[in-house]
C-alpha cells in the first residue's frame, strides 16, 4: 500500500484543504503516514500570510527531501501559488500546484512517477473565477466540522499578500454546501464552523444569495445545533445579517470581526473600508439583536506610521467596544505588499510594548466577558478530557459563546450537547459543573 504523508502551515483553510486532499489519496488506496516517517509522497502545504511563512515552508520541503530522496515531494498552498519558481528550484521537488486545480494532484503524482520529471502545474489564480470542490466527510476532532464556502478575497489591504495567493473572492454552490451539511450532521457532528479566506464575502458572486440566505438554509438542517462563522467583516453584516443573529436559534453567540486598527488614520492606510465609528455602532447593533454576544477580533499593532496617539486612540476604542479576546499581532512587512515599502516602519521595541499592552487589556475584557456567566447555565460540545493541572475525569469543551468550559465528566460525553454551569471565571478557561445531557431529538432551550 503505497503511502502519504502531510505537513501544514498557516491558516484553518490550509488544514481544511489538507484534509480534502488526504480524501483523494484514501479514495487512491493510500494509507496516511506521520510525516516524520518514511512515505511514498510528502505533501506540503505552504503559508505566505508573513516572510516567515515562506522560509518555514522551505524548511519543512528540505526536511521531506532529506527524510525520502526516492519520494514524490508535492508542493501545495499560499506561496506555492506565489512563488512555484522558487519552490521548483529546491532540489528533490517534484511538483508544485498552487490553490487550484488540486483535484488533479493524483493524475500528477501518478505521471512523475511514471516518467520522474518535475511538474510546475501553478497557473494565474487571478483569472479562477470558480471554487474548488473538495469535500471533508469527517476531521481528527470529533465535535466541530469545518465546512469550507469560500475562497479568495477581493479587499487587496495594503499589508495583505493574500489576495494573490488565494485570488478573487469565489463561493461555493449553495446546494452543494447544504447536502455537505446534512452529511456532516449524518457523521455525528452537531456544530459547523463556516470557514473560507473571507467567509462574510461569501455570495459577491452569486445571483441574489448571500451569507444570509445560506445560514438560514441551514437553519433547517435537522439535527445540526449550532452554527458557527469563522470570520466576518463589519461591514457585512447588514440588516439580513442582524436578523438571522437574532432569530435563528442555532446561531452561536460568537462571532470574530477583525478590527486590525482602531484609529481612522491607520484604517485608511491599510485600505480597509470602514471608519472607527461605524466599527463601533456596528458593534452596538449586533448587540441589540444578539445579547451577550461574544465579539473577539485581530489587532495589528505598529503599522507604518502608527504615533502613540493613534496607538491610544486604538486601545480606548478597543476598551469602549469591550471585545471577549483579541488576537494581537506586530505588524510584519510582506514583501510584495504595499505597506512594506511605506517609509515609516515602526521599531520592533516600541512595537512589542504595544502588543504587550494590548495582551494585558485582551485578558482584563477576557476575564470580564466571563464573569458574566457566573452562575449561568451555557451549552458545551465536549472536545476530550482536559489536559493539564485539572486532574483525572475533567473534560474540556467550547460553549456557543466561545468560552472554554472544564468540568467533571466521562469521556462518553464527547460530542454531545450539554447543558454546564459557570462556577468559576478565567482567562483563557473557566470552571463548570454538569448540570445535564441533551439528547439529540430535542436540543431546545430549557
Amino acid at each position: 500500500m503505497p503511502s502519504v504523508a502531510f505537513y501544514t502551515l498557516g491558516c484553518k483553510v490550509n488544514f481544511y484543504d489538507t484534509e480534502a486532499i488526504w480524501q483523494l489519496f484514501k479514495k487512491e488506496g493510500y494509507e496516511q503516514v506521520d510525516f516524520e516517517q518514511t512515505a511514498d509522497v510528502y505533501l506540503i502545504n505552504t503559508c505566505t500570510v508573513t516572510n516567515t511563512g515562506d522560509k518555514k515552508s522551505r524548511q519543512i520541503i528540505r526536511r521531506a527531501v532529506r527524510r525520502n530522496p526516492e519520494a514524490i515531494i508535492a508542493v501545495t498552498g499560499c506561496y506555492a501559488q506565489t512563488s512555484p519558481a522558487e519552490i521548483m528550484d529546491i532540489p528533490g521537488v517534484d511538483l508544485v500546484i498552487g490553490n487550484q486545480d488540486r483535484d488533479k494532484i493524483i493524475p500528477f503524482v501518478n505521471e512523475i512517477r511514471e516518467k520522474r520529471e518535475p511538474i510546475n502545474a501553478v497557473r494565474n489564480i487571478m483569472k479562477n473565477r470558480v471554487f474548488e470542490e473538495m469535500d471533508v466527510p469527517d476531521f481528527a476532532d470529533r465535535t466541530r466540522a469545518f465546512l469550507k464556502i469560500q475562497d479568495g478575497c477581493n479587499n487587496f489591504c495594503t499589508f495583505c499578500i493574500i489576495p494573490w495567493s488565494r485570488g478573487l473572492s469565489r463561493s461555493r454552490d449553495p446546494k452543494s454546501i447544504v447536502t455537505q451539511a446534512h452529511q456532516l450532521v449524518e457523521a455525528g457532528y452537531k456544530e459547523i464552523v463556516l470557514t473560507g479566506i473571507h467567509t462574510g464575502g461569501y455570495g459577491d458572486d452569486l445571483e441574489n444569495y448571500r451569507l444570509s440566505d445560506l445560514l438560514w438554509d441551514l437553519d433547517k438542517v435537522d439535527g445540526l445545533e449550532r452554527i458557527r462563522i469563522s470570520s466576518i467583516e463589519a461591514s457585512q453584516i447588514d440588516e439580513k445579517m442582524l436578523d438571522v443573529l437574532n432569530r435563528s436559534s442555532k446561531m452561536c453567540r460568537h462571532l470574530h470581526i477583525p478590527l486590525q486598527a482602531g484609529d481612522d488614520t491607520v484604517l485608511k492606510r491599510m485600505r480597509r473600508k470602514y471608519t472607527t465609528e461605524e466599527f463601533y455602532s456596528k458593534m452596538q447593533l449586533i448587540r441589540q439583536a444578539m445579547p451577550d454576544v461574544g465579539i473577539t477580533t485581530d489587532v495589528i499593532v505598529g503599522f507604518p506610521g502608527e504615533t502613540d496617539e493613534m496607538f491610544r486612540n486604538g486601545y480606548e476604542l478597543m476598551k469602549a467596544i469591550n471585545f471577549s479576546e483579541m488576537h494581537v499581532f506586530p505588524y510584519s512587512q510582506r514583501n510584495g505588499t504595499p505597506a512594506s515599502r511605506m517609509q515609516d516602519q515602526i521599531d520592533e521595541e516600541i512595537k512589542h510594548a504595544r502588543v504587550r499592552e494590548l495582551i494585558s487589556l485582551s485578558e482584563q475584557m477576557q476575564l470580564a466577558y466571563a464573569e458574566k456567566f457566573v452562575g449561568q447555565v451555557l451549552d458545551v460540545i465536549p472536545e476530550g478530557t482536559s489536559k493539564g493541572t485539572h486532574g483525572p475525569g475533567k473534560m474540556h469543551g467550547f460553549s456557543d459563546n466561545y468560552l472554554q468550559l472544564i468540568f467533571e465528566g466521562s469521556e462518553d460525553l464527547q460530542g454531545q450537547l450539554c447543558r454546564v454551569k459557570l462556577t468559576k471565571a478565567g482567562v483563557n478557561e473557566c470552571e463548570g459543573q454538569l448540570v445535564r445531557v441533551l439528547d439529540g431529538t430535542s436540543g431546545a432551550a430549557v
